[in-house]
């Protein structure tokens, strides 16, 4: 696999996990404030290159990581 099919994987997997691993914009209630959850995602969901995320995916896959890098990466990226 080339190196833009990769990184595009990667980007892609990314994007399903932001939208999957954040909190949903629903009514306050038992999982947080409305306006709080929505600014979240207006911020994530802005765009970019990705290039936090991806190296911490790359890094778990090159080091045979036993558990899934994905919420890493994503935390990484909301930092």
């Amino acid at each position: 696999m080339d190196f833009s099919t990769k990184l595009n994987t990667h980007i892609a997997r990314i994007e399903a996990g932001i939208d999957q691993l954040l909190p949903p914009v629903a009514a306050s209630g038992p999982s947080g404030p409305r306006r709080i959850h929505e600014a979240m995602r207006y911020s994530m969901q802005a765009g970019g290159k990705r290039l936090r995320p991806v190296l911490v995916l790359t890094a778990a896959e090159l080091f045979g990581a036993k558990s899934d890098a994905l919420p890493a990466a994503i935390a990484i990226e909301c930092v």
